[in-house]
């Protein structure tokens, strides 16, 4: 992924060095990012039951996606009312953009609608079970703990950990942190492992998954050319010049692609016990 950081409005004097700092931490990334890319989960989804394992643990990744955002988004902007400037007006332009498309894209026949309700209803479409994640939306929406959700539920472990980091990540309120979680641990990472998935499951099940290949479609177009070069100009705004944020985002990405090995780890077993 090329480092993308202009028209930012950053001094001309700082660009170069933001520039580093992102090429730094990409390289630190590197190890990490090849595992999940030669990860061997891949090549083990042969059929559509193999497809339906991965969507019913995935969808909780694409779920808590949306809290990182809209975390991002709370930190980043103002969410109340009488409403007031916040924060940089470069990084509300940046997050909102992202929110935008994430919260509101089209569905393939131009009606809004989110990445997740999307998903599933690409789950729907080809027969995989939702049910534990509209229970869990539904205790989330009467006001039980996300964390109380995550022991109660009958989920894998390598799901509830996956889960649990995220939101612990945003429980500690550092919006650099998120950030780095958002956009190394998803936003940057997200085409790569889409493309791995794409193959030719589609023409072998026509009807069955349009919805699917549509949500990837978009996904890859949307992440590679627009939200991860978005994200990296907002990570470098949020932590600027102090290396120790610079620091403490390599810790956070490092986390988050390690709990993503972690969770494809834990869905690829799935898979072959199935």
């Amino acid at each position: 992924m090329p480092v993308i950081l202009e028209k930012t409005g950053y001094s001309p004097t700082l660009l170069p060095f933001y520039q580093e700092k992102i090429k730094w931490l990409q390289q630190e990334l590197r190890p990490h990012r090849e595992a999940l890319m030669q990860h061997p989960l891949y090549e083990s989804i042969y059929d559509l039951a193999d497809l339906r394992v991965f969507m019913e643990h995935h969808i909780f990744a694409v779920w808590d996606f949306m809290s990182l955002l809209k975390s991002l988004q709370r930190h980043l902007t103002c969410v109340d009312v009488p409403w007031t400037p916040h924060g940089s007006p470069a990084n509300r332009r940046l997050i909102n953009e992202i929110v935008l498309e994430e919260e509101t894209d089209v569905d393939p026949e131009g009606n809004p609608i989110s990445h997740f309700e999307l998903y599933v209803r690409a789950m729907e479409e080809c027969g995989a079970d939702t049910r534990l994640i509209h229970e869990l939306l539904a205790g989330v929406q009467h006001g039980k703990s996300i964390f109380t959700q995550l022991e109660t539920l009958s989920l894998p472990g390598h799901t509830k950990e996956f889960v649990t980091h995220t939101f612990k990540t945003i429980q500690a309120s550092q919006p650099h942190r998120i950030a780095a979680s958002f956009t190394f641990g998803r936003e940057d990472v997200i085409p790569d492992m889409f493309r791995c998935l794409i193959g030719d499951l589609n023409r072998r099940y026509p009807g069955t998954l349009d919805t699917f290949q549509y949500y990837m479609d978009r996904h890859i177009q949307l992440d590679d050319e627009v939200h991860s070069p978005l994200a990296m100009k907002m990570v470098a705004e949020l932590c600027g010049e102090d290396k120790h944020k610079w620091e403490e985002c390599r810790q956070e990405a490092v986390a988050c692609q390690k709990m993503r090995l972690h969770l494809w780890d834990g869905i690829l077993a799935s898979i072959r016990r199935h």
